[in-house]
Formats: structure tokens, sequence, C-alpha cells
């Protein structure tokens, strides 16, 4: 019974701000762009500052770091696959993006939070730093509107405007240089500490809210959702099995970075696949194969619940 309720602490809230979100759609108590605002805030500023203060106060361990190194070449891996494949067997523009990041910072970060609080949240956003520089590479590639691979001055320039990457770039360097020990002895550190967690606050709930709101299923290519589906969901078994056995080569692996692989092989792909298509066919699979991907992050993330709480 007690276990019970302690999932129950983690897993209802989520489930409530979804379905509120779903609700505020269906009544139309919400506009899209009011939608794309609260998004574009966590976006860019609160989720940032979330990454930061977990970065900036993390006691790295070379498990972290493990998943983070492994993170990238699994991803590049991932987005070249599905490069061939598009020519192949799936011919959608953005499927690629579809395998070259997972929904780390619109959700991964907030499931992580919930169960297992700030603080932890590096684990995390290690992982999806690292795919952000297989990621952003592929963006700048599917937006291109030749078709053709950007330069790299170009590449460069649009890595480095991700506040999310620049934010956990910032407090990974201020970690791992002794900058934040110098700033905390100077007592400069718990006020950019704490304004950084009034700015992170509300970024569970705004995330999975919009995330309920977002939430759409159509009938438009669904014989390729599900297959995309199933795919995605194949690979990354294969990554999670990598990911742990390599774990496992490592002395005393806190349980916690475990569970943040676990979490980050069970989430959807990036929500902004569906906004590098250019057709209404590429948008409705990529938002099938996410909305679907989803329900199945949900019911891990009650397993996972179950088993680590």
């Amino acid at each position: 019974m007690e276990k019970l309720l302690l999932v129950s602490e983690a897993v209802i809230p989520v489930f409530a701000a979804i379905l509120l979100g779903a609700f505020a759609r269906r009544k139309q108590l919400m506009n899209p762009e009011e939608i794309r605002g609260l998004q574009q805030f966590v976006v860019k500023f609160a989720l940032p500052c979330v990454l930061f203060q977990s970065c900036f106060t993390a006691d790295f361990g070379a498990e972290a770091i493990t998943s983070m190194v492994l993170v990238l070449p699994l991803t590049l891996s991932g987005s070249i696959f599905a490069f061939r494949l598009r020519k192949r067997r799936f011919p959608f523009h953005n499927l690629p993006m579809l395998f070259a990041a997972q929904e780390t910072g619109m959700l991964g970060i907030s499931l992580f939070v919930a169960l297992f609080g700030a603080g932890q949240a590096y684990r995390m956003g290690v992982m999806d730093v690292a795919q952000g520089f297989v990621a952003i590479p592929v963006i700048a590639i599917l937006s291109s509107d030749t078709g053709s691979s950007p330069t790299i001055s170009q590449t460069v320039k649009k890595v480095f405007q991700s506040p999310l990457l620049l934010m956990g770039i910032l407090g990974l360097a201020l970690n791992l240089t002794g900058a934040a020990d110098a700033l905390n002895a100077a007592g400069v550190g718990i006020i950019v500490l704490k304004t950084a967690a009034f700015l992170a606050q509300p970024v569970s709930a705004v995330i999975l809210f919009t995330v309920g709101y977002n939430f759409s299923l159509e009938r438009q290519g669904m014989r390729f959702v599900t297959r995309i589906c199933a795919l995605h969901c194949a690979i990354m078994v294969v990554y999670f099995a990598i990911m742990q056995g390599m774990l496992s080569l490592l002395p005393s692996v806190d349980p916690l970075t475990r569970w943040a692989v676990a979490l980050y092989c069970s989430l959807p792909p990036s929500f902004l696949s569906s906004g590098l298509g250019r057709s209404r066919e590429d948008a409705a699979v990529a938002s099938g194969v996410c909305s679907i991907s989803t329900l199945i992050t949900l019911a891990l993330f009650c397993v996972i619940a179950a088993m680590a709480v």
C-alpha cells in the first residue's frame, strides 16, 4: 500500500497535467498561439535554467560521462540509417529527425524530475546535450531550402543558438573547471542557483500540459506510422542494451544513471519532427509517430516509477 502511494505521488500529477492540456484543447480554453508562447518560455528560458542548475551542482561520475559519450555515436548511426531508409522505404522528408533525438527536453527531463527531483536532472541533461550535436545538424539539413547540406559555419551557428545546449554546457564548464566552487565560496553561487530555481519552477507542469494539448492522431499514413513506431522501438531496445552493457563495465554505477538511460530509451522521438516536414503527409506521419510513442513512454514511465521508488 505504501509503495502504491509513492508511485501515485509521482504518476498522478504527470497524467493530471497531460489530461488538463487535452481538456483545454477540446474545450478551446486556449488557442495554439498561447500554447506556442508557453512552449517558447519553457524551451528558451525555464528548461535551460533547470539544466544549468542541475549541471552546476552535479557530482559527475564516470557513468554520467559514459552515458553522454555513448549517446552521440548511437544517435549519429540512427540518423544515417534513417537518411538511407528514407530513400528506400519511407519517403518522408523529416524521417531522419525521428531517429536523431529523443524528446528529453520537452518530456524526458520533466518525467525524470518528477521521479527523482530537480537535482538529478543532469543525468538526463548530459544525454540531451550529447544528442544535440547530432540533432541540430540534422535540423539544419532538413530545414535547408535547397535540400543540400549547410556549410560548417551555418551548422556551428545553429548548434550554439540553442539555449538548452548553451546553458547545459555552461553548467558543465563551471562545474568541471572548479569555477562553481569559487562562485559558491564568494556567495554568488547561491544567488545564481536560487534565480535559476525560481525560473525553473513551472517547467514540468507547463511541458506536460502542452504535451496533452498537442496530442493528436490522424488516419492519414497510419500504416507508415505503426511501422515507423515499431522500428523506433526496436532501435531503442538496441540502444538500451548497449548503454546498460557499457555501464555494467564500470564499478559501482549509481542506480539513478541506469534509470536515466532506461527513461531516455523509452522516450518518443523529438516533437520537432512534424515541423520539419515539407508536406501535410510528412507532418501527419511524424505527429502520429510522436503521439503513439508518447503513449508508450507514459506506460513505461509507470513501470519505471513502480520499480524505482
